[in-house]
């Protein structure tokens, strides 16, 4: 069992690292979107693409962190929070349009997520 504060702490780790990976990802689409015809070679030319590698770089470290402390099944679980943000940041920026059914399954996420974190 975790206590009080390791479990904050320990979330907060997992929560940033989450964080990074969904930035890392909207960088990459970023690049791609600036550049929708270049090779993937001349992506690498393109400083998203270089900056999103150095986040994802950084939330490898948050993770490495929270696994040395926390029991997997408990941060694994919290780790599916990227997949709201990329949502919502996609839906903002990107301009694309999100389903209410996928919507549904976000807030789906979330609920189980509220879940996880309690244990």
């Amino acid at each position: 069992m975790l206590r009080q504060g390791n479990r904050r702490l320990l979330l907060g780790g997992v929560i940033s690292s989450a964080s990074l990976n969904a930035t890392g990802q909207i960088l990459f689409k970023a690049a791609r979107a600036a550049h929708p015809d270049a090779s993937l070679l001349t992506l690498f030319t393109q400083p998203e693409v270089w900056v999103g590698l150095a986040v994802y770089g950084l939330s490898s470290v948050c993770w490495l962190w929270v696994l040395a402390r926390a029991p997997l099944s408990f941060a694994y679980p919290i780790l599916s929070l990227t997949f709201p943000i990329v949502v919502g940041v996609s839906a903002i920026f990107f301009a694309e349009l999100i389903l209410p059914l996928r919507w549904m399954g976000v807030m789906i996420i979330m609920f189980g997520v509220s879940l996880l974190a309690r244990t």
